[in-house]
């Protein structure tokens, strides 16, 4: 697997990872909700987060940890880096799916 290097690459928050991949803690919690965006992933108006490693949450160190948060983007050329914003559910479908990217706007 190609992976840029994660010293140079910061997380921006921009959801792919976790729409792409729903980590087991978030299929654990939300096992009906695997054809979904995660309920845990939250839209800030400026960023995704996630719900299980909140300050207020006690086992967020742990999730972190686990989860390896904190250590930079591993999508090599993810498309969305560029264009952070809240996606609809039909936007992540695509990307759950057996297509790695997102169509562009151009393609139909």
């Amino acid at each position: 697997m190609l992976r840029e290097d994660v010293a140079e690459v910061s997380c921006v928050g921009c959801g792919y990872c976790c729409i792409r991949n729903t980590c087991t803690f978030g299929v654990a919690k939300h096992p009906h909700d695997r054809e979904r965006i995660c309920p845990e992933l939250e839209w800030t108006g400026a960023r995704y987060t996630c719900k299980l490693m909140a300050p207020t949450n006690k086992l967020a160190d742990f999730y972190r940890t686990e989860l390896q948060a904190g250590g930079g983007c591993r999508s090599f050329n993810n498309p969305w880096r560029n264009d952070i914003r809240e996606r609809a559910e039909d936007e992540a479908v695509p990307v759950r799916g057996d297509t790695p990217w997102p169509p562009s706007p151009d393609r139909s």
